[in-house]
């Protein structure tokens, strides 16, 4: 089989100063590619800086032959997240994918939450990921080429204790799927990836039989080939969300049942049609609004008519 490669391609990897990030950013770089490594050296909480990792994984691809550059602004900056993209642009001259990996970990009970805790966690998931991809959009868009892919988590199906955690990756949802639809006359291709792996946070965990499973099971390896494809070429799907670890990958699917329609609605009434609303008999699959529309007009008996040109007078 024939190796599929990057070269002449440039790739932007946040957070590839450590686990899932580095293994993408020197996969990429062996196949390749350019690569700018970012990252803060922060904390998996957020705090505190270490510019050496990202460095070390720039002397690592050299070392191997290839060509990186180490970004270690804060992606929570305006500054930090757009800048990432220029050095890219400034060192290289393009840029053709961007992996937004980087993340912070906060978990705790929601009564035990604050708003700062809530503004760190968006500021490096949410609005890093949206000053990156609009700052590489013209890029991309002149390009006529690009190829990004948001590193999110299964935490975005809801998971107690991490509430801002959870609500911060299930943005990436809606943010992949419009993306998405306005990349696709411009060459660009947006996807999402909901990983498991064993990272920093595992270390954090009290040594077990299940911590050691997830060591020898959930290899951050294991999940580069998904990342590494929609970063690619030849990348046939935009629009997508995957789930994967252990070499498991699946289709992530939100749709809706087909409900129920009555325009004499009242409160009352909702008790005996709740089983016919949730019934997941027939299930309709929306991968964006434009898609969801046709299906909700249609269901309310709206059927569109060609518009007749007026008379003249």
């Amino acid at each position: 089989m024939t190796d599929m490669r990057f070269d002449g391609r440039v790739a932007l990897v946040t957070g590839a100063g450590a686990g899932m990030g580095k293994v993408h950013a020197l996969f990429l770089a062996s196949r390749g590619a350019k690569v700018v490594v970012s990252d803060a050296g922060t904390a998996t909480d957020g705090t505190g800086a270490d510019s050496h990792l990202a460095q070390e994984v720039v002397d690592a691809i050299r070392a191997a032959g290839g060509e990186a550059t180490p970004w270690i602004a804060n992606l929570i900056e305006d500054e930090g997240a757009r800048g990432a993209v220029r050095h890219a642009v400034q060192s290289y001259g393009r840029l053709d994918i961007l992996i937004h990996n980087a993340g912070i970990a906060l978990s705790g009970p929601y009564m035990e939450e604050t708003a700062d805790r809530m503004d760190r966690l968006l500021g490096v998931n949410t609005r890093a990921a949206c000053l990156m991809t609009r700052e590489a959009w013209p890029v991309m868009a002149g390009q006529q080429h690009g190829r990004i892919v948001l590193i999110g988590s299964t935490a975005m199906y809801g998971m107690g204790g991490s509430t801002h955690y959870s609500t911060a990756k299930a943005s990436y949802l809606g943010l992949t799927r419009a993306l998405a639809e306005e990349g696709e006359a411009l060459g660009i291709k947006v996807n999402l990836v909901c990983p498991a792996a064993a990272t920093r946070l595992v270390d954090t965990m009290d040594e077990s039989p299940f911590k050691q499973w997830i060591f020898d099971t959930l290899k951050p390896e294991l999940v580069t080939p998904i990342v590494a494809y929609l970063g690619h070429d030849s990348c046939a799907v935009t629009g997508e969300a995957f789930s994967t670890a252990g070499g498991r990958l699946a289709k992530i699917v939100v749709g809706e049942t087909r409900g129920i329609v009555d325009s004499d609605l009242t409160l009352e009434k909702i008790p005996g049609l709740l089983g016919r609303v949730l019934d997941e008999d027939q299930i309709d699959l929306n991968r964006n609004f434009s898609e969801f529309a046709p299906i909700m007009m249609n269901a309310l008996g709206y059927a569109a008519e060609t518009e007749e040109a007026a008379p003249a007078d």
